[in-house]
């Protein structure tokens, strides 16, 4: 976090905002829920710069309060960055981007700082940015771990099964290279427990298309 913090030093938050709910009172940062400012700021609690400000403490949210999820933050964020700078947008990026490699790093579970348990998830939530999911896919192709591979295994899976995937990520999914890569995966941890979900995203690749 303190690349963002040092990203964003210049804009000091306000530790009183105004409402513009009627007859709600001036909003006193210490004090509201974390999730009411989340889905307020900068339309209804405060202004467009408050939630610049606030960046550092709504990233912050997504990791301390299990309410408060990934998506509907970088959706606020986005609505608000077009004028903002190239290291404050790159910091926000950068943050998504440390949880992708936890998430990738681990596999079942969810990330002790991220109470999201699959790859689906998280590039659902990702997508609240519009940045598209291009750059976490180039991160998914340079993570050679067991974690990863089984990450990837369960995605061909619940993309099978109906779960919503970008086009994007299920036109790579489906590739040479990542059906290559699960057989890779299958040969090597067919003694272990997870075994059996290579197997079924490899008949998934091999007996259909992308969703």
């Amino acid at each position: 976090m303190w690349q963002v913090e040092a990203a964003f030093v210049a804009h000091q938050a306000r530790e009183v905002l105004e409402s513009l709910t009627p007859r709600q009172g001036p909003v006193v940062l210490a004090e509201i829920d974390p999730l009411a400012l989340v889905l307020g700021l900068g339309e209804t609690i405060g202004a467009p710069d408050d939630v610049r400000a606030l960046t550092p403490w709504l990233l912050r949210a997504v990791v301390s309060d299990d309410r408060v999820d990934l998506h509907t933050v970088l959706s606020r964020i986005a609505t608000f960055w077009a004028d903002w700078t190239t290291t404050e947008r790159a910091a926000v990026r950068d943050f998504v981007d440390t949880l992708w490699v936890a998430l990738l790093d681990r596999h079942p579970g969810p990330v002790a700082t991220l109470p999201v348990a699959t790859a689906v998830s998280f590039l659902d939530d990702a997508s609240g940015l519009g940045d598209g999911p291009a750059r976490l896919i180039g991160i998914w192709e340079y993570k050679d771990t067991a974690s990863a591979d089984h990450h990837l295994a369960e995605l061909v899976v619940d993309a099978h099964y109906g779960a919503r995937v970008d086009p994007v990520v299920l036109a790579w999914a489906w590739s040479r290279p990542q059906r290559e890569r699960l057989e890779r995966a299958a040969a090597r941890d067919h003694a272990e427990g997870w075994a059996g979900d290579l197997g079924a995203a490899l008949d998934v690749l091999a007996a259909t298309g992308p969703p």
